[in-house]
């Protein structure tokens, strides 16, 4: 492991920006990645830290190679647990007065990214979020729904900071939906590390757990209305895999989104705010449970119906849970032969 482990939210030489990239078998990518990183003007001043998640296709190898051409990249070795353990282990380890969360196979675009380096030195909220577009190795287009998914609508009209609830509220007002990933901004490390924000071990689609908190809790949060991060679409992600086996996802969010409701019920005071974001979340929970088919993995059964009509306050999502109790009545809740 290289590195010395430092945990303080500032070091001695007033470091402004921790960067963490979570790596596993990305060779292909990485040295895109970090090329887009360090043609940002001031990119010298901060730290990278490269977390090799037991890379078996050479990555980790690549990763201690810029780290011996660049004196501000270090590496971490570990045993392969996920991102959610390799994002934990560069938290850790970073002395940045922010952090930013990168994943291996996307870029920045480094006139923009400069602009970030800038804002951390001298910055105080909690959170500075900004937007970004999707790009795949063969140039496609995307739908400009999926497009839009990317954008923090409602915030570009608060002009400075607001509260992190504040925030999602013009989020939900304006669209009914937020971005929940953790590369579309910079958070405070003594912020993040104060709170106990680190992420969920074993946990898929951890980000959106940690994403929802991080906002909620903050005190100040700040947007930057540009695309700053590219996000790579690719076969063989998490989220698009070349073999579909939706198990380990499905029981990801049989803890996620309940987790996240009760989070909600401590966390918010306000109570029409409260609603409305339960009722966000639910509505992207019952759109997973029929896009990983929850039912037909024999998951169906263990969904909390009753909890989402209660929470649910979209027409769409009425019907859908009438649908899934059918579903779940007529038997077709049968595990399927995925072996």
């Amino acid at each position: 492991m290289a590195g010395n482990g430092k945990t303080a939210d500032m070091n001695k030489d007033g470091i402004s920006l921790s960067v963490i990239i979570p790596v596993y078998n990305a060779g292909k990518y990485l040295d895109s990645c970090i090329c887009s990183l360090l043609k940002a003007e001031g990119s010298s001043g901060i730290q990278i830290i490269l977390v090799d998640d037991g890379s078996t296709d050479g990555s980790g190898a690549a990763a201690d190679g810029h780290a011996e051409k660049y004196g501000n990249i270090s590496v971490i070795h570990k045993a392969n647990e996920g991102p959610a353990e390799a994002r934990n282990a560069g938290m850790r380890m970073a002395e940045g007065r922010y952090i930013f969360f990168c994943d291996a196979d996307d870029e920045v675009v480094p006139e923009l990214f400069s602009e970030v380096i800038g804002m951390a030195g001298n910055a105080s909220e909690d959170i500075i979020l900004w937007d970004a577009e999707p790009f795949d190795d063969e140039g496609n287009e995307f739908p400009q729904k999926r497009k839009d998914y990317f954008i923090h609508r409602g915030l570009k009209e608060s002009g400075g900071a607001v509260s992190g609830c504040d925030a999602m509220e013009k989020m939900l007002d304006a669209c009914g939906d937020f971005p929940a990933t953790v590369w579309i901004g910079i958070h405070r490390t003594g912020y993040l590390k104060d709170n106990g924000l680190f992420f969920e071990k074993g946990l898929l689609h951890e980000d959106e757990l940690w994403a929802v908190k991080t906002l909620l809790s903050a005190k100040t949060v700040r947007y930057v209305p540009q695309k700053i991060y590219r996000y790579r679409i690719h076969k063989g992600s998490i989220t698009n895999p070349e073999v579909i086996d939706w198990r380990k996802n499905i029981e990801s969010m049989l803890r996620l989104y309940p987790e996240l409701f009760g989070f909600c019920d401590e966390r918010i005071g306000d109570i029409s705010l409260r609603k409305k974001v339960k009722a966000a979340l639910a509505h992207r929970y019952i759109h997973m449970i029929f896009e990983y088919d929850f039912t037909g993995y024999g998951y169906g059964g263990k969904i909390d119906r009753k909890q989402l009509w209660d929470i649910s306050d979209r027409l769409i999502d009425k019907c859908r849970l009438m649908l899934l109790a059918l579903k779940v009545r007529n038997g077709s809740s049968r595990a399927k032969d995925v072996s």
